[in-house]
């Protein structure tokens, strides 16, 4: 496991090339119920909501990137 296969959204988007919302359509539970399930069931991707908040936050995989989206664009990358 490398810490840089797993994203947040902003950060997935950004890495391929595709808008935020794009994204979160994917992610959403109610759009695509049983592919969500199952990825979270593979630790593929997970969420977390706080008892109080309106929205989750995600972590997501390369490879469920890599399979919604193809293989990760190379472009020049920001060196932190």
């Amino acid at each position: 496991m490398n810490i840089n296969d797993y994203m947040t959204p902003n950060e997935a988007s950004f890495r391929w090339g595709i808008s935020h919302e794009a994204l979160k359509e994917k992610l959403k539970p109610s759009r695509n119920k049983e592919q969500i399930e199952d990825l979270k069931n593979k630790g593929l991707i997970k969420s977390f909501k706080k008892p109080d908040a309106v929205r989750n936050e995600w972590i997501i995989s390369k490879e469920v990137m890599e399979l919604w989206y193809g293989e990760e664009p190379i472009v020049d990358k920001i060196e932190e």
